[in-house]
C-alpha cells in the first residue's frame, strides 16, 4: 500500500505544481495519471472491495486537499511573498491613464515619431504618446492631428 499512497501524494503534488509552472498541462496530466495508476494498483493488489474504498477516498481526498492547499498557501511564508495583498484601486491613484490627461489633446497637432501602420508613436509638445490611425498608413516625420480620444486610445489623422 505504500507505493499506491506515494503515487497518490505525488499525483496531488503534481496537480498543485501545474498551477504555478507553465508546462502546457503536462505536469497536471502526469499527476492525474499517477492518481489513476495508484487506484488501479490498489484494485489489482488488494481486490475490488479495498480498491473501491481507495477510489472513494481518492475522489474525496484529492479535491479536498487541493482546496485546502489554496486556502493555506496564501498565509504561508512563500505565499505571502508571491501574492499581492494590496489592491491597486483607482481611488488611490492607480490608473493606467486619467481622462484629463488625454481629453485636452483633441485637435492638437504633432508629428509621427514612428511609422503609424496603424499604431505607433507621436510627439505632441515634446511629449511622446502611443497612437493609432483610422486604418491608414502615416510615415514617420509627417504632421498629424488628434481627431478623437477614446479612454487612453489616441486616434490621429495625417495633416494635409
Amino acid at each position: 500500500m505504500l507505493i499506491e499512497i506515494t503515487l497518490l501524494v505525488i499525483g496531488i503534488a503534481a496537480i498543485i505544481i501545474e498551477f504555478f509552472v507553465p508546462a502546457l498541462g503536462i505536469v497536471g496530466a502526469l499527476g492525474g495519471g499517477s492518481i489513476i495508476g495508484s487506484i488501479i494498483l490498489v484494485y489489482r493488489r488488494a481486490g475490488p472491495r479495498i480498491g473501491s474504498i481507495f477510489l472513494i477516498i481518492a475522489i474525496i481526498l484529492v479535491p479536498l486537499l487541493i482546496i485546502l492547499y489554496f486556502k493555506i498557501f496564501p498565509k504561508s511564508f512563500m505565499g505571502k511573498r508571491l501574492i499581492l495583498e494590496k489592491n491597486q484601486n483607482p481611488e488611490e491613484g492607480y490608473t493606467s491613464y486619467t481622462a484629463e490627461k488625454y481629453s485636452d489633446l483633441i485637435g492638437r497637432e504633432g508629428e509621427a515619431v514612428t511609422d503609424l501602420r496603424p499604431a505607433g508613436n507621436i510627439l505632441i509638445d515634446k511629449k511622446r504618446f502611443s497612437a493609432v490611425t483610422g486604418g491608414e498608413y502615416i510615415e514617420k516625420g509627417k504632421k498629424i492631428y488628434i481627431s478623437k480620444v477614446e479612454g487612453s486610445r489616441i486616434i490621429v489623422r495625417e495633416r494635409s
